[in-house]
């Protein structure tokens, strides 16, 4: 299934918009039907008043003319300015006059209205007609429905067994309050049952968001272990991960501050103890001050400068810091000259140093003095680790817009587990630490951070039994 559909933004959307939908249709749903009772009941109202209208009419005629003389014509005008259908039944139930001609011509005027039991337009029933009072008497009874309109039977709209109509019709500003009414507490019911779904919508998503304000607050006080759950895939879940992929990363700088204070301490002890137990026992005339004691005195000073200098260089570096003095340069030049200068070490240790340097290699934009101090640190790891009759070779050859220089040597190589951590600090594949197989352990991490501060890539490929191979690779000049 397509991510985007379990996006925190899709589900909000659509959770919005299912709320909205609800909302809106529950408001025009029972607007509607309160609506429609609203008109039904206004102009159930008016048929009342308009009837009982007619009603007082009817009975002012016959006071008036003292029967029902002439009556079709002044049924057929209020008829009109009415807009209802009128029948009018004298005092025996004759018939006097109706809007409408009858569809029975046997029902004239004059003829008895019900002749039987039954309703003989299957419509009207004596209980359809209301009585005309006139003085103190009966003098007839009329049924009046609206024109036109349907229903079941349309002369059920009579006045008969109604309480008197009132004069004045019913206000539209009734059903105008009644909507209104309607619209708020169904707006309110509608707005309750919405912030509910928000809320049952929003659970999830607020403990995620719980869970990781708890672990940022941890993390904050100082608990670096502490870890966000992550459940999903949406924005928040991918934050989770983020969230501890930092954690991950704040928890292992700490661990390789702490690692390093600790190596630093006994990188600096063994020197400092060394040159303290020289001088303490030259004090106590245990050793003479001679060209040899101070010889080893001055040595070690000299090893503790060269770790302060690579530890000041190790932090210009990683802060990017380190101002590089660009210039065109030979990489064969470089190589030749690196190399020359460990002839003399390699040959007293035994170990054969080769150079295969490719013609016409491109110039590159570096700081000459910082790749040669890169390929000075590879060399020397590589012969310090390749016992006597061995060999190292330093190759320099092109590739797709870059140098690529490359040591290799015919070692013990690394075991697999190491080489993930053999450019870290203070790192040596070696655990007992000893400086002569070890080295400061700064070397590879300098020689990382140099070659990356050119904007190049430093790389370790090794096997052990086989030997390791270093490497890094050089942007072309125009590249």
């Amino acid at each position: 299934m397509p991510r985007w559909r379990f996006g925190l933004r899709w589900r909000l959307a659509l959770g919005f918009a299912v709320i909205l939908a609800l909302a809106l249709g529950s408001v025009a749903l029972f607007t509607g039907k309160v609506a429609d009772r609203e008109v039904n009941l206004v102009q159930a109202e008016q048929d009342r008043v308009r009837a009982g209208r007619v009603v007082v009419a009817l009975a002012e005629y016959h006071e008036t003319n003292g029967s029902w003389d002439g009556l079709q014509e002044f049924v057929r005008r209020t008829s009109f300015q009415t807009e209802r259908d009128i029948i009018v039944l004298d005092s025996e139930g004759r018939l006097v006059a109706e809007t409408s001609p009858p569809n029975d011509r046997r029902r004239g005027p004059g003829r008895k209205f019900f002749s039987h039991h039954e309703d003989e337009d299957h419509s009207l029933a004596p209980e359809h007609f209301a009585p005309i009072i006139a003085g103190d008497s009966q003098v007839g009874s009329v049924a009046v429905a609206p024109r036109g309109r349907g229903g079941h039977p349309p002369w059920a709209l009579g006045v008969a067994d109604t309480p008197p109509a009132p004069d004045v019709e019913p206000p539209l500003s009734r059903f105008a309050d009644a909507v209104r009414r309607t619209l708020t507490i169904v707006g309110l019911v509608a707005g309750v049952a919405g912030i509910l779904l928000v809320v049952l919508l929003s659970r999830r998503m607020l403990a995620s968001i719980g869970s990781l304000t708890a672990a940022a607050r941890e993390l904050g006080s100082g608990n670096l272990s502490s870890r966000a759950s992550v459940r999903g895939s949406d924005e928040i879940a991918e934050l989770g991960r983020t969230f501890n992929s930092m954690a991950d990363a704040l928890e292992e700088s700490e661990r390789q501050r702490q690692s390093l204070v600790s190596d630093m301490a006994h990188e600096l002890r063994t020197p400092l103890s060394n040159i303290q137990g020289h001088i303490e026992a030259m004090q106590d005339g245990l050793l003479e001050p001679d060209a040899d004691n101070l010889e080893t005195v001055h040595l070690q000073a000299l090893h503790l400068n060269r770790l302060v200098d690579d530890l000041r260089l190790l932090a210009q570096s990683e802060a990017q810091e380190l101002r590089l003095d660009l210039s065109p340069a030979s990489v064969s030049e470089i190589v030749q000259r690196v190399t020359a200068s460990f002839r003399a070490r390699a040959e007293a240790e035994e170990v054969r140093l080769e150079t295969t340097v490719e013609e016409a290699l491109p110039t590159v934009s570096v700081d000459r003095v910082r790749i040669e101090q890169v390929l000075t640190n590879l060399v020397d790891n590589a012969i310090r680790h390749t016992p006597p009759g061995g060999q190292v070779v330093v190759v320099a050859s092109q590739t797709a817009g870059s140098i690529r220089v490359e040591v290799t040597d015919t070692g013990p190589g690394i075991p697999s587990e190491a080489l993930p951590r053999v450019f870290d600090r203070l790192y040596r594949v070696d655990p007992s630490r000893d400086r002569g197989t070890g080295g400061s352990g700064l070397g590879l991490t300098i020689a990382r951070q140099l070659v990356e501060t050119h904007g190049g890539v430093i790389r370790v490929e090794s096997e052990e039994g086989k030997g390791s191979r270093f490497g890094f690779d050089l942007p072309a000049a125009g590249h």
